[in-house]
């Protein structure tokens, strides 16, 4: 076991991917084996869509930046990216990691900025944003179905930004962004609430399984 551990972490550290069926608590330290994104993680991980935070961690709790989200769907495009590409975007300068994924995506009519010139890469992605960002990608290829759930059941649906209302009724429905389950036993949307790494796993798995099946 220990020499197959090991095995598994010079693999990812050379790799930056898990191999085939490994779990990922056997090579993520911080996902044990009972966590509830360990197998949406090992998947994604598996096809390298996104990495661990260092050879032994995930880091599962970690909110994800609207940089980060741009580029791991940038990964799963597979798009051709240039970090030395301009932008619109005074806050995204040549050769930052994400460069190359949010002109890709702001070429493409995926991402719109927070202003005319600014993209505020290092906020957090809120639902709401990662809903209207996956909806445009899966319109953009051509898999956005016509189905679309009714909100009303959610306490917090009125507070779905009016640019995001159709995405996120998208969303429900293909099953990719449920509710989130609070202390008085309902399920609401926060839509301008953030993400963490395990989440954003989930999500984009449910795209990759529900709206491209």
């Amino acid at each position: 076991m220990k020499k197959y551990l090991a095995l598994l972490l010079v693999l990812v550290m050379l790799l930056g991917v898990l191999p085939a069926g490994a779990a990922a608590a056997e090579v993520y330290q911080d996902v044990p084996s009972g966590h509830w994104a360990s197998d949406y993680i090992a998947r994604v991980a598996e096809q390298g869509l996104m990495v661990g935070t260092s050879d032994t961690t995930f880091a599962p709790e970690e909110t994800i930046t609207r940089a980060m989200f741009v580029t791991i769907l940038a990964r799963y495009a597979k798009a051709e990216t240039d970090n030395n590409a301009e932008t619109a975007f005074t806050d995204v300068p040549a050769g930052q990691y994400y460069t190359g994924a949010v002109a890709w995506a702001a070429a493409n009519g995926i991402v719109n900025g927070t202003s005319a010139v600014t993209f505020a890469p290092n906020d957090p992605v809120t639902r709401e944003q990662m809903a209207a960002i996956l909806f445009r990608y899966a319109q953009k290829v051509g898999a956005a179905s016509a189905e679309r759930a009714d909100l009303s059941g959610f306490p917090d649906a009125n507070a779905v930004s009016d640019y995001a209302s159709d995405a996120m009724r998208w969303v429900v429905a293909e099953g990719i962004i449920g509710g989130s389950r609070e202390y008085d036993g309902r399920d609401w949307l926060k839509p301008q609430g953030s993400a963490t790494r395990a989440q954003v796993a989930a999500i984009l798995m449910r795209y990759i399984e529900n709206v491209t099946k």
